[in-house]
């Protein structure tokens, strides 16, 4: 494993991630709505919020966009993806006491998924960027040029994992129209007794 090069705010963001992704997992198995589900999800903002804002102090190698450039120092798309995913937290954290109406109900949990989704694609560059045998497969596929995060196994890997969210989105997506389906319905019964 590299780890070379890691300071104190690279080790906390690991650490942050790594307890997102386990209260993730947990939050995406277990039954919503519980007092298990809501002490998991904080636990899970907490550590994407240390996670995200540790990101704007890591500046070892990113992309910027116009002009392209590549490298270190740059405010580049990891740091914006970590923008994104803050705006999505944020999103979802509003919107979880409020899933009685409408918007809310659905803004939740695909705001939720999102923060995840981010967190997974992170884990999977950097599995690709520090595992010696991943990253060996990677810079193969470059010819022992540039970064093993822009191989072709990143992308392919990552377009699975983004096919494994949708898929994901669209059974979240479902469940919370059901769910509001049987509460109208319930509603109606309630009002004609």
């Amino acid at each position: 494993m590299l780890m070379n090069g890691v300071g104190i705010v690279g080790w906390l963001h690991s650490l942050a991630c790594t307890i997102g992704l386990i209260a993730g997992a947990l939050m995406l198995m277990r039954t919503k709505g519980t007092a298990a589900h809501r002490k998991t999800g904080w636990i899970y903002v907490i550590a994407m919020l240390v996670a995200t804002i540790t990101t704007f102090a890591i500046y070892h190698f990113d992309i910027r966009f116009a002009p392209l450039r590549v490298g270190p120092n740059i405010f580049g798309i990891f740091h914006w993806e970590s923008v994104a995913t803050l705006g999505f937290l944020l999103l979802a954290v509003f919107a979880a006491p409020r899933q009685a109406r409408a918007p809310w109900a659905y803004l939740h949990p695909a705001s939720m998924l999102a923060t995840y989704y981010m967190l997974v694609g992170g884990l999977i560059n950097e599995l690709f960027v520090r595992l010696t045998p991943l990253r060996n497969f990677a810079m193969s596929q470059l010819h022992g040029h540039g970064n093993p995060a822009q191989s072709p196994v990143v992308g392919i890997t990552q377009m699975l994992a983004m096919l494994g969210f949708c898929v994901l989105l669209a059974w979240f997506m479902t469940k919370v129209a059901l769910w509001r389906r049987r509460e109208a319905r319930t509603a109606i019964a309630v009002a004609a007794e």
